[in-house]
């Protein structure tokens, strides 16, 4: 674990270094505040490929819009909608009136959680607590549900929960609306729920313009905890507002006989995102790598469940949850 999340580190520190062959001295004007961003994503941007996006095409639409006249709202107006154009939830841009985003990998979808419908109904008033997981026994099958890979827990924290999942008959792992956070805590949850080591991952740096202009690939492997994993099988439920980290997470435990996930696809955000300035002190980011799994699939995508069903908003609103149920019925 260590090993890989020094290669991790490296990766972005080469990303950010970069940030010194910039012009120390660009000119702060809206013409060169466009060309700069639009001249850094076109050198870094991991997913044109992928989402045939034609970026010189978007260029030529959005930079006769720019003149020496074009306030900060305007400006700030027009690099929004062309950001908005490679449909990236890891993209923003941050002034300090407006902060742009995507939000399209979970808006337009069904939401297929209800966290208030979970806690009354299966988590219960006695759930135990332990930093961010959330966790109980339903039937002699463990339930845990982990709402941000940004809230902490500690070693101490898994070993109690793996001890109170001993002898279950398999474990639900709930990560629905968890939008991401630390990978290091993906990391480590996954090798919790896992029994040998694979490799799950490999991921790729953008290193030019020309859309096959990447790095070699890290590859990544994934083993049980040292200090321990849970044996038996695992369902992961997921909906369309899993991202980011959580995204990773789903990832890498679909590469393992014992996990079967249930729900709708992840909402994707496979590529580590990198951070830059322009000229007149706004901040951008965007994703700059591409990871796959083992069998060359961009994770950029999301994550297909093994099986995919929806909430009925109706059986949901009389406090019943269809995707938990079915990893219940599976587990029984």
């Amino acid at each position: 674990m260590k090993n890989i999340l020094l290669i991790l580190l490296a990766l972005l520190l080469t990303v950010s270094c970069e940030k010194a062959l910039i012009d120390k001295n660009p000119e702060n004007d809206p013409q060169s505040n466009f060309d700069i961003l639009w001249e850094t994503v076109r050198d870094k941007y991991s997913f044109f490929g992928l989402k045939d996006i034609n970026w010189d095409s978007v260029r030529v639409h959005y930079d006769p819009m720019v003149d020496d006249q074009t306030t900060d709202e305007e400006l700030f107006a027009i690099l929004d909608s062309m950001l908005y154009d490679l449909e990236d939830g890891h993209v923003n841009l941050v002034a300090p009136f407006n902060t742009s985003r995507n939000w399209q990998w979970y808006l337009g979808y069904p939401v297929n959680f209800n966290y208030d419908v979970v806690e009354r109904n299966y988590l219960g008033p006695d759930h135990r607590i332990a930093g961010g997981l959330k966790y109980t026994l339903i039937d002699s099958i463990g339930y845990l549900y982990y709402g941000s890979f940004s809230s902490g827990f500690s070693e101490k924290n898994l070993k109690a929960m793996l001890d109170y999942f001993k002898g279950t008959k398999g474990v639900i792992v709930d990560v629905r609306d968890n939008g991401g956070g630390s990978l290091n805590n993906a990391f480590v949850l996954a090798q919790t729920f896992i029994s040998e080591k694979k490799n799950a991952l490999i991921t790729f740096e953008k290193t030019g313009p020309a859309l096959d202009d990447f790095g070699n690939g890290l590859s990544y492997s994934f083993g049980p905890s040292s200090f321990g994993h849970y044996e038996g099988e695992v369902v992961v439920l997921t909906n369309r507002s899993c991202y980011s980290a959580t995204n990773t997470f789903v990832a890498i435990l679909s590469n393992y006989a014992n996990v079967r996930i249930v729900g709708d696809q992840t909402g994707g955000g496979g590529g580590i995102p990198i951070d830059q300035e322009l000229p007149n002190g706004w901040r951008y980011r965007f994703s700059a790598t591409a990871s796959f799994t083992p069998d060359g699939y961009n994770i950029e995508l999301g994550i297909p469940p093994d099986i995919a069903l929806n909430n009925n908003p109706t059986t949901n609103a009389q406090g019943v949850d269809q995707i938990l149920q079915r990893a219940l019925n599976l587990l029984r």
